[in-house]
């Protein structure tokens, strides 16, 4: 072998090895984690408590305490009992997903009924029952006074009755379903914190 044959040789081996030993270029793309929802109670849930459902996000009135998730409800909002009341009064919200949950009018015939007289009949004054057009969504109210017969819960069979209580309802017509909103207590704690309730609704928008 020449000389320069032999030059030719010896430069290819040492480009060879130096190839072996550079690093590899890994030209996937890089593979994204998905977010996982957080756990009912962590920190980033409880700095941002639930507003929003359905296709819609709402303001929560300043002075409304966030209470721990619960079951079927995306948010429970505690009022607290003004003088004289016997107990805090509550805002649930719940959303059962598109296409679930009833009919508003069903809905609404519903909550109606779950108030009567203290003597356990009709109440004189119906449920007042109006709708309205809010950020372009159709939102039905309900406004009832007397004895709630509905204090059980959605999952009791027992029947508790509430006398002098007072309810405000709304269901409002949002982009992927029925978003429910029920302001129910005692009825002077309920009564005083209507402009809240308004409030509230006024401010409910798509996202």
């Amino acid at each position: 072998m020449s000389a320069l044959a032999l030059l030719a040789a010896l430069v290819i081996l040492n480009a060879c090895k130096q190839g072996a030993n550079a690093p590899s270029v890994d030209n996937r793309a890089p593979q994204q984690q998905p977010m996982l929802p957080s756990a009912p109670g962590s920190p980033s849930e409880s700095a941002n408590p639930p507003n929003r459902a359905a296709g819609i996000a709402w303001t929560v009135p300043a002075g409304w305490e966030v209470e721990p998730a619960r079951q079927m409800r995306i948010a429970t909002y505690r009022i607290h009992a003004i003088a004289g009341d016997p107990e805090d009064a509550e805002c649930a919200v719940y959303f059962f997903g598109a296409g679930q949950g009833g009919t508003v009018e069903a809905n609404l015939d519903r909550w109606a009924h779950q108030f009567t007289s203290p003597d356990g009949q009709s109440l004189s004054q119906p449920a007042k029952i109006e709708k309205r057009v809010i950020a372009g969504l159709t939102v039905s109210t309900i406004t009832a006074s007397g004895t709630y017969l509905g204090a059980g819960g959605m999952m009791s069979q027992e029947q508790v009755k509430k006398p002098n209580f007072r309810m405000r309802g709304a269901i409002v017509e949002a982009p992927e379903g029925l978003a429910f909103f029920k302001f129910i207590g005692p009825l002077n704690t309920v009564a005083a914190a209507e402009n809240d309730f308004n409030s509230l609704l006024g401010s409910v928008h798509r996202q």
